[in-house]
């Protein structure tokens, strides 16, 4: 029983409610896990001491204090509400900060990429020809195959400027 490791559960229930509750002697032996053998030798001794009553043993049981009113709850939420408004407060700053900081290095990107692509806009080129090509186009809708000339020479001028960019480059 002691020894063995049982799993009984031992409820101890203060019915007078003075806070000190009285056990036997066996129940603090099997507590504390004394063996079946320490309890017939002290059983036979307690047989031969009837007379005399043993002193009982005294534990202390924990004080239970009455559940929080209704004002304290309203107060401890209003703490915990208080706390969380705070959190927030300093999320949202810490989120416009991160807001400022990313519209800062986007304004930068966008920066660096019209330094390298947009402002490299040439001066037109061949235009009275593109013209040409433009007028031959609306003036034959259906028949496009009739301005292969003036497309022809809009090619050949448009080659020629771009040789021309190459070699003042290279």
């Amino acid at each position: 029983m002691g020894a063995s490791g049982s799993t009984r559960k031992i409820v101890v229930e203060d019915q007078d409610g003075g806070g000190v509750v009285k056990i036997s002697e066996s129940v603090v032996r099997r507590i504390k896990g004394q063996s079946d053998r320490e309890e017939s030798s002290t059983d036979s001794k307690q047989q031969t001491h009837e007379s005399r009553p043993s002193k009982p043993t005294i534990i202390e049981r924990p004080v239970y204090y009455p559940a929080p009113t209704i004002k304290d709850n309203s107060r401890a939420t209003q703490e915990i509400e208080a706390f969380y408004q705070e959190k927030l407060k300093q999320l949202e700053e810490r989120n416009a900060q991160l807001q400022k900081i990313t519209t800062e290095q986007f304004a930068k990107a966008v920066k660096e990429v019209e330094q390298k692509f947009i402002k490299q806009t040439g001066t037109p080129v061949c235009e009275s020809i593109q013209d040409k090509v433009y007028n031959c186009y609306h003036s034959n809708p259906k028949e496009s195959l009739n301005c292969w000339q003036e497309v022809g020479a809009f090619t050949t001028c448009v080659e020629r400027a771009r040789q021309n960019a190459l070699a003042r480059r290279g």
